[in-house]
C-alpha cells in the first residue's frame, strides 16, 4: 500500500508539479469530509467510503455474487429535517392521489389512520390482488373516517410486487393529481422479523403527523423537487447495493438514454414508498410497461424488474429534469447540521467524479461536475483556459471578442465565463481581469450566486461543481474546453431531455500539436459532434482544412479584420527601418522558434556586413537570451502592449511568422497589413501569398529556406523601404468558401435553443409569482 501510494503520489508531482502537488496536499488535510469528496478517493481506491464500502471494491461482485455499490454520503444531498416547526409552510398542490398497494389487509387500517394526517384533499386508489381483499378493504376504508375526493380499488395481477401496481395500475390518475403519496403494505417477511419495524418508520417520517406531511408536500413543492422520501432507516444503510439487480438495472435505464456505470451513486427510497410529483415519474410512465414485463410472484427478494425499478427510480425522475430530497422525522443530532446550500448533486453523471488516468495525466481535460438547477432565464457561457491578461495571446483575445459579441446578439441573456485552467489573478483584495471583463463579478465554484455577468474561476473542479440550467449555452474554444462544453451539453440532455449546440470557436487545427497520442485522438474527436455544434471557424484556410476532413452542418467563417487597436495606432508618417520582426513563441511548437532562429543566424553568417546594420525584434513571448544562440542586435520584447506593436509594424521593414498548421495566425496578416515585406509558410491548403502580395510562403520551413527568404527580402527592403514612408493598412484579400462569414445573430439562430419548460414553470415559485398558476393555500 506504501508504495503504491508513494508511485501515486509521483504521479502527481509529475503532472502538478511541485505546486500542484502540495496545493493538492493541504486540501486533503484541510478537507474534513467525506471519501466520496476526498482529493485522494481516486488516486486511493481502497479508501473507505462512509458505509464501510471500500471504494476499490465499487462494481466487484460480493461473497454471494451480488453487485456492491457506491452508496450515499451523508455530505451529498443532506438529509432535511422535518415534522420540527422549522420550514414555513407553502404548498402548491390542491389535491394529490394516495396510491396503495395493500397485500396484507390486516395494515390497512394503520395505513388509514396515517392518511388522516395529509393537510390538502386526496384521492384514494388501493390496488390488491384477490376479490376477497378488494371487498375487504372496501369496509376498512367505509369505517375509517376518512373523506377521500374519490375512491376506488382495483384486483391487479400478483406481479411485481406494490412496484407494478403503481406505475401500471393507476397510470391514469397521475393525468388528473399532479402530485401524490406511493405505500404499501410493506412486511418484508424474508427478514425474519428483522424489518417489522420498517414499514412504521417510513408511514412515520412521510405522513406521521400533520406537521410532518405539511413539511414534505411543502418540499415536494419547492422549485422544482419531483420525489421526497425518508432516508435509509438504520438497519437499512449498510445492506444498501445492487444486489442482482444491475444487468436488469441498465437495461432499463438505456430504454430513456441513460448508461449505467456502477461507480455512479445508488440511491434511492428504500422500500418504495414516497411522495412525488406526476410529470416526475413521466420518463418511467411512458415506458408503458404491463404486467407481463414481470416475474410471476415466486418469493423472489432479489434481482426482479420490480427491485430495479425501485433502484432506479431516482434516475427517472431526474431525467424528467426534477430533483429530489431525503427527509427525516427524527430531531437533529448535535452532529448533523442540515446544508442544503451545497446544491443539488444528481445520480446521473455521479461516476464522473472519479476522474479515470487520461484526466490525471492531461489535467486540462478534467472534467467538470455539475449541480442542475431550474433557472428559466438563459445563460451564455463561455469556457476558456486562462483571462490573466499577461497570457491572453490572439486565441483567448478573439475568443472573447467572440463570445461578447454573441452576448451582444442576446441582451436579455446572463453572461458567464468558466476559467478552467489558470486561477484568476489577484492583486492584493482585487482580482486582475482585462479590460472587456471589468464589470464582471468573480466567482468561486461551490460559492455561485446567478448574476448578469460572471466570471467563475473552475480551476478548483476536483472538489466542487459548477451550476447548470437547461438553458445555459455553451462556447468553447480551446480543444479541452470543447471537451468539457461536450460534457455539460451531455449533462443538459441527459438531466433536462435537450440541450443547445455548443459554440465552438476552432482557431487551428489542435490536434496537430501534439503526435500522434490521446492528447490528438480526444482533440479530434471535439471537431466529429457535428450534430451537437456550432463552428465559427477562425480564418478562411482554415476553414477550408476543416470542410475536407470533417462534416459540420452549422457553421461560420470570421474573415480577417485589422485589430481596430492595433489599425488606430498605426503611424502612417514613419519611416521604415533595418529592423525584421520576428514572431517568436519558444512554448509554441507549431511557431518553429528553433527554424526560426537558426535562419536568422545563417542569413547573419552569410551577410554579416549587411546583417549588421539591422536589428531584430523578437515578439509575442518573453524568453532568456541564451536561447537565441550567437544572433545578435536581438531585443526580445515579449508580449508587448498593442500600441508599441502598432509602433514597431510602422517602422520594420521585414518581418518573419511561421506556422506549422493550416490557420494563418495573426501576425503575419498584421505585418503584411502594415507594410511589412512579410515571411511565412505555406500548409496544405493555406498559402498566404493569395492574401497579398507583401507575403511571401515559402514551402519547406528549414534554415536554408527561411535564410534565403530574409535576405531576398531585406535586399528589396534597403531598396525600395528602408528610410522612406510606405504604404500602411494594406488590403488584405478575403478568400472564397462557400460558408457563411460570423455574424452573431446568425449564429444565435443556429443553437437550437431548448424553450423553457412550460411543465416546470408551472410548478416553479416563479409560476405563482408571475400568475401562470392560481396563488396556492398556504396552510
Amino acid at each position: 500500500m506504501v508504495l503504491k501510494t508513494a508511485k501515486k503520489a509521483a504521479i502527481i508531482l509529475k503532472t502538478k508539479g511541485a505546486r500542484g502537488f502540495l496545493a493538492q496536499f493541504l486540501r486533503y488535510l484541510a478537507s474534513h469530509i467525506e471519501n466520496a469528496r476526498n482529493p485522494l478517493t481516486w488516486l486511493f481506491p481502497n479508501v473507505m467510503s462512509s458505509s464501510g464500502t471500500k471504494l476499490g471494491n465499487i462494481g466487484a461482485l460480493d461473497q454471494i455474487g451480488a453487485v456492491i455499490a457506491r452508496p450515499i454520503t451523508d455530505e451529498t444531498n443532506p438529509v432535511t429535517h422535518v415534522g420540527q416547526g422549522q420550514i414555513p409552510s407553502r404548498i402548491i398542490f390542491d389535491k394529490v392521489a394516495v396510491v396503495v398497494h395493500i397485500f396484507y389487509p390486516e395494515v390497512a387500517e394503520n395505513i388509514f389512520q396515517h392518511l388522516k394526517n395529509i393537510p390538502v384533499p386526496f384521492g384514494l386508489f388501493v390496488t390488491t390482488d384477490t376479490e376477497d381483499k378488494r371487498r375487504s378493504l372496501d369496509r376498512a376504508i367505509s369505517a375509517s373516517g376518512l373523506h377521500p375526493i374519490e375512491v376506488e380499488i382495483r384486483v391487479v395481477p400478483n406481479r411485481g410486487r406494490d412496484v407494478a401496481p403503481k406505475y401500471i395500475a393507476f397510470k391514469d390518475v397521475y393525468e388528473r393529481y399532479p402530485a401524490f403519496i406511493h405505500l404499501h403494505s410493506k412486511q418484508s417477511l424474508h427478514a425474519a422479523g428483522a424489518y417489522a419495524t420498517w414499514r412504521d418508520y417510513l408511514l412515520g417520517n412521510l405522513i406521521g403527523s400533520k406537521a410532518i406531511a405539511t413539511d414534505n408536500l411543502t418540499l415536494l413543492s419547492s422549485e422544482n423537487v419531483g420525489a421526497v422520501y425518508p432516508e435509509h432507516a438504520d438497519f437499512i444503510k449498510n445492506v444498501i447495493n445492487w444486489g442482482y439487480d444491475f444487468p436488469i438495472a441498465k437495461e432499463l435505464v438505456a430504454k430513456i438514454g441513460l448508461k449505467l456505470d456502477v461507480y455512479g451513486t445508488l440511491e434511492f427510497p428504500s422500500g418504495s414508498m414516497y411522495w412525488g410529483r406526476s410529470d416526475a415519474i413521466r420518463p418511467l410512465l411512458d415506458l408503458n410497461l404491463d404486467y407481463a414485463d414481470f416475474p410471476e410472484e415466486a418469493g423472489q427478494i432479489d434481482g426482479t424488474l420490480a427491485h430495479a425499478i425501485e433502484r432506479t427510480l431516482l434516475l427517472f425522475i431526474e431525467k424528467s429534469g426534477h430533483t429530489w430530497k431525503r427527509i427525516t422525522a427524527e430531531e437533529p443530532k448535535s452532529s448533523r447540521v442540515d446544508r442544503d446550500e451545497r446544491g443539488f448533486s444528481p445520480l446521473i453523471s455521479s461516476e464522473s467524479q472519479f476522474p479515470g488516468i487520461t484526466q490525471v495525466t492531461h489535467r486540462e481535460t478534467l472534467r467538470l461536475t455539475v449541480t442542475p438547477t431550474c433557472e428559466e432565464r438563459e445563460r451564455l457561457n463561455l469556457l476558456v483556459p486562462t483571462i490573466s491578461p499577461a497570457h491572453i495571446f490572439g486565441g483567448i483575445d478573439t475568443a472573447l471578442k467572440i463570445f461578447l459579441e454573441i452576448a451582444g446578439a442576446a441582451p436579455n441573456s446572463d453572461i458567464r465565463v468558466i476559467v478552467t485552467e489558470s486561477q484568476v489573478d489577484r492583486d492584493g483584495d482585487d482580482f486582475v481581469l482585462p479590460e472587456v471583463l471589468k464589470s464582471f463579478d468573480v466567482q468561486k465554484l461551490g460559492h455561485e450566486k446567478r448574476g448578469h455577468r460572471v466570471v467563475v474561476d473552475a480551476t478548483d473542479r476536483l472538489y466542487e461543481p459548477l451550476e447548470l440550467s437547461e438553458r445555459d449555452i455553451f462556447v468553447a474554444t480551446a480543444w479541452w474546453t470543447a471537451v468539457n462544453a461536450y460534457r455539460l451539453q451531455d449533462f443538459q440532455k441527459a438531466f433536462f431531455g435537450n440541450a443547445a449546440r455548443v459554440i465552438y470557436i476552432i482557431q487551428d487545427f489542435e490536434p496537430g500539436f501534439y503526435g500522434w497520442s490521446t492528447k490528438y485522438a480526444l482533440a479530434d474527436a471535439t471537431y466529429r459532434r457535428d450534430d451537437d455544434t456550432v463552428a465559427i471557424f477562425n480564418s478562411e484556410e482554415l476553414a477550408t482544412y476543416m470542410e475536407k476532413y470533417y462534416h459540420h452542418q452549422k457553421k461560420a467563417v470570421i474573415p480577417y479584420r485589422p485589430n481596430a487597436k492595433i489599425d488606430a495606432s498605426l503611424n502612417s508618417d514613419a519611416v521604415r527601418e533595418k529592423i525584421i520582426l520576428f514572431y517568436s513563441r519558444p512554448s509554441a511548437v507549431r511557431n518553429c522558434f528553433e527554424a526560426g532562429i537558426d535562419g536568422l543566424h545563417l542569413w547573419r553568417r552569410r551577410n554579416p556586413t549587411q546583417a549588421a546594420a539591422w536589428k531584430i525584434y523578437c515578439i509575442g513571448e518573453a524568453f532568456e537570451k541564451h536561447r537565441a544562440g550567437h544572433l545578435y542586435n536581438i531585443t526580445i520584447t515579449g508580449k508587448m502592449p498593442l500600441a508599441d506593436y502598432a509602433d514597431l509594424l510602422s517602422r520594420a521593414s521585414v518581418g518573419l511568422s511561421l506556422m506549422i498548421s493550416p490557420h494563418p495566425s495573426y501576425p503575419p496578416l498584421e505585418m503584411a497589413y502594415a507594410g511589412i515585406r512579410t515571411i511565412t509558410n505555406s500548409y496544405e491548403c493555406k498559402n498566404l501569398s493569395e492574401r497579398s502580395d507583401l507575403i511571401i510562403s515559402i514551402d519547406s520551413v528549414t534554415p536554408e529556406e527561411i535564410a534565403e527568404a530574409i535576405e531576398a527580402q531585406v535586399n528589396i527592403a534597403e531598396q525600395q523601404m528602408v528610410g522612406r514612408q510606405s504604404a500602411i493598412k494594406n488590403p488584405i484579400r478575403d478568400l472564397k468558401t462557400g460558408i457563411p462569414h460570423f455574424e452573431a445573430l446568425d449564429v444565435m439562430a443556429m443553437v437550437n435553443k431548448p424553450a423553457p419548460s412550460i411543465e416546470r414553470l408551472r410548478h416553479s415559485d416563479l409560476s405563482v409569482e408571475f400568475g401562470l398558476v392560481d396563488t396556492p393555500p398556504r396552510r
